[in-house]
């Protein structure tokens, strides 16, 4: 038996190494520039009460106000948080896919799918954005479908499947007197 890990193909490194590099710098950002991206996003939000559902007087509505802007942080966090996890979900799992066996065609298939989940964390930076001027109402239905469930889905996906190809593998060679 070869002890010798195979590399992932480089749509999986790339995905990783992107996500690495967005949840790091997220992180960073967020160190660097906090207390300016909360002020950002407080004026913008009071600029437009009507998206927000207020009142419209600052005093009245500093709670509804303090709410949004840490809605619009707090997505600023998923961002950080989840491209790092992303970035070791598409690593460790595409480096699973391609050490076991199955046929190249369904391991690059597979890898491809899983590397489609860097794509799910920049809905996180869409809503940190975007939050102050439209609203989490508006926009929390966009982004689920636009970037959340295609490209999360992808992810789980790809998890699921390669559980299941193994499973069926493993059994396989189990009736086969394999080990």
């Amino acid at each position: 038996m070869n002890a010798t890990l195979r590399r992932p193909p480089v749509i999986a490194l790339v995905a990783s190494l992107c996500m690495f590099a967005v949840g790091a710098s997220a992180g960073g950002a967020l160190v660097r520039f906090q207390d300016r991206l909360y002020d950002l996003a407080r004026r913008e939000v009071v600029k437009r009460p009507e998206v927000h559902g207020f009142a419209g007087a600052e005093v009245i509505d500093q709670a509804r106000i303090a709410e949004v802007v840490e809605q619009s942080n707090n997505a600023v966090r998923m961002l950080h948080v989840h491209g790092l996890g992303l970035g070791m979900l598409i690593l460790l799992v595409s480096l699973a896919i391609v050490n076991l066996p199955l046929p190249e065609r369904l391991q690059h298939a597979l890898c491809v799918l899983v590397s489609l989940g860097a794509l799910y964390p920049p809905g996180w930076l869409v809503l940190g954005w975007l939050i102050p001027y439209w609203g989490v109402a508006r926009l929390r239905s966009p982004v689920e479908w636009a970037f959340f469930v295609p490209f999360g889905g992808a992810a789980i996906l790809a998890i699921w499947a390669t559980l299941v190809c193994y499973l069926v593998v493993l059994v396989r060679d189990r009736r086969m007197g394999g080990s």
